[in-house]
């Protein structure tokens, strides 16, 4: 049986005395109950792995000592997920299946056709509440990474992403299929840009082709914005690892 499973993030590491606050002592101490001598599972989502003993527990915190440690290494290939930034219950659902499916980064982009516009304060907000949602979703996958999550930014900076290759699923008639379209030598990162409700625009596609994104289809049908990401990944993850 699996143990219980909690983040902690690298930077709040002292090995072998690691505390869990926030959130993540909330639900270890009073959710699920766990007292001294209990045995929990901590990861720091860059691959850290340790299985821990529970020593102390409180209202605000959590102590436990490191039994066993381990590291998996990340994947050779680092897929970064660049899509317009859509409504708010698929795009989180697209958030949890990018922790599932190994994406590196979550990059959300702001499209001339995105619905959803956000002041300084309400980034913020959503960013808390992301980057909660995608470790709720490692902590259940048990998956030992959690993509960064970066803030917003405009169609002309998101293009600007600099990866070994660069590609966007599109109707246009220059597409050829994933497959067709990788290198012959692996590259060691992929940036992929996935488009609004109502896609990009031809404006819009006609500057991410000229800063480098290859376009490439999915097949006969058309996919919804979060699954069009969903399936990119799952294409380029086996093809790639």
């Amino acid at each position: 049986m699996s143990l219980p499973r909690f983040h902690l993030p690298a930077s709040e590491w002292a090995a072998p005395h690691l505390t869990l606050t926030g959130d993540e002592a909330q639900h270890c101490g009073r959710v699920m109950r766990k007292q001294p001598g209990d045995a929990i599972e901590v990861f720091d989502g860059a691959g850290r792995v340790a299985v821990c003993e529970i020593t102390h527990v409180s209202k605000a915190e959590v102590q436990a000592r490191i039994v066993s440690e381990s590291s998996v290494p990340p994947f050779q290939t680092s897929i970064h997920l660049l899509p317009a930034l859509i409504k708010a219950e698929p795009f989180e659902w697209l958030l949890e299946k990018a922790v599932e499916l190994g994406a590196a980064s979550v990059q959300p982009v702001i499209t001339e056709r995105t619905v959803i516009h956000l002041d300084a304060a309400q980034v913020e907000k959503k960013l808390a509440k992301w980057r909660r949602h995608m470790i709720e979703s490692a902590k259940q996958c048990h998956t030992p990474f959690v993509p960064e999550l970066k803030a917003p930014v405009s169609f002309a900076a998101g293009v600007k992403f600099q990866a070994d290759f660069k590609l966007i699923p599109a109707l246009s008639e220059q597409t050829r299929t994933l497959k067709q379209a990788l290198p012959e030598s692996k590259p060691q990162s992929v940036a992929v840009l996935i488009g609004p409700e109502g896609d990009f625009t031809n404006e819009e596609e006609a500057q991410a082709f000229a800063a480098g994104f290859v376009p490439v289809t999915l097949g006969p049908l058309v996919l919804r914005a979060e699954t069009a990401g969903i399936a990119t990944l799952a294409i380029l993850g086996h093809e790639l690892r």
